[in-house]
């Protein structure tokens, strides 16, 4: 009795086996969003359109079809934007600048289960100088304190700017994330982004503490349907030096091919979601029919926590429309179906020889998917 006590107060005292487990993970990710036209001043009750009566932020996210798709564990978009609520800060000179009252992150955390992972890097967040990354930085954390959203890309200097964050999911899984961008570049001295062609982000990146590297990619050419030379290029070093898994790209405005790499997975350009600043790109007509869309992009992994590998399960493509105003799917499925069909031609001129070619066909329900092949 004695000794069979001894075994089981010594069983309780040794620490429990790990349990291996395949966590379930979902990544949505939408393109360039904004709330306000180019100098515009900015109001707490939303969007003057026009020198119209104000229409509400959450305006922009009404169609129910949206507000569904936007439920995961990380839930992505590129805010192309300053977020202030001040009209006296003084704009760079440039021909277009772009501010949004911090009233518009409610509209963003209201949509489905609400959007948790910004990138701030790109061409617009210093619209308003360095004060204006200050304040969109201010409001991202003060909102932080009510609802739980990481953010990284732009700073004071070029530190900051390179910082990356790092989201706990459930079972412990932990996603490191970084953004780089196109200028302004952020300097030892000067405020902006962490820029494309320089390492310290994607540095900080790979010596994180975590199971899955998520990298926000602002870059290209606008209304450029495939990615040029320093995209590519980016896009492969991150996942062959820096162990990146997943690149999201937008800064072209327009949809670009998606790519299966060395075991990672590339959006080379998202489009435009939800950007009231932005031309309509129907109105553009080289465009029509081939990159006059936005693309919400729905990605189902599993991360092994005994192999400690990532697998990409599904990965699923909702073309939408109306970007400017407010997206929504296509209501003809035809138009839809057009749409995907050069999506995957552009993505087939991506191909390597020894990676598969990523294709989406529509299953039973009417969705365009794409399904990885166990290697």
């Amino acid at each position: 009795m004695r000794i069979t006590t001894a075994i089981l107060s010594l069983t309780l005292l040794l620490p429990a086996p790990a349990l291996a487990r395949k966590v379930p993970i979902t990544l949505v990710a939408v393109g360039d969003v904004g709330f306000n036209m180019s100098g515009k001043k900015v109001y707490p009750g939303g969007m003057k359109m026009w020198a119209k009566k104000l229409v509400p932020f959450k305006s922009m996210f009404k169609d129910r079809t949206i507000r569904r798709y936007i439920r995961g564990d990380i839930r992505f978009l590129n805010l192309e934007t300053v977020i202030t609520n001040r009209n006296d800060i003084v704009a760079e000179t440039k021909k277009y600048n772009f501010r949004s009252h911090p009233n518009c992150i409610k509209a963003m955390q209201s949509v489905g289960k609400g959007f948790n992972l910004y990138s701030i890097a790109n061409n617009h967040i210093r619209d308003y100088g360095a004060e204006g990354i200050a304040e969109t930085r201010k409001w991202l954390r003060r909102w932080n304190k009510k609802k739980r959203l990481w953010f990284a890309g732009s700073g004071k200097n070029i530190d900051q700017a390179s910082n990356i964050t790092v989201m706990k999911l459930r079972g412990g899984v932990r996603v490191a994330f970084a953004a780089v961008s196109i200028g302004p570049v952020a300097t030892p001295k000067r405020a902006g982004v962490a820029p494309t062609y320089r390492p310290h982000a994607l540095q900080k990146l790979k010596k994180a503490r975590a199971h899955i590297r998520i990298l926000s990619m602002h870059a290209g050419s606008e209304r450029a349907l495939k990615p040029v030379g320093y995209q590519l290029s980016l896009a492969h070093r991150a996942i062959d030096k820096y162990k990146v898994d997943i690149v999201i790209g937008h800064h072209p405005h327009v949809v670009q091919g998606v790519e299966r790499y060395n075991g990672g997975l590339i959006l080379y350009s998202l489009g435009n979601f939800a950007l009231r600043g932005a031309r309509n790109m129907a109105t553009v007509k080289k465009l029509r029919g081939k990159g006059d869309y936005g693309l919400l992009a729905k990605l189902v992994m599993r991360y092994d926590t005994s192999r400690k590998r990532l697998r990409f399960k599904i990965l699923e493509a909702l073309p939408v429309y109306d970007m400017h105003s407010g997206p929504h799917p296509f209501k003809k499925k035809e138009a839809a179906r057009a749409r995907i069909k050069y999506l995957n031609i552009l993505s087939a001129r991506l191909r390597k020889k020894k990676n598969p070619r990523v294709a989406f066909t529509e299953n039973k329900q009417g969705q365009f998917v794409y399904y990885f092949k166990k290697k």
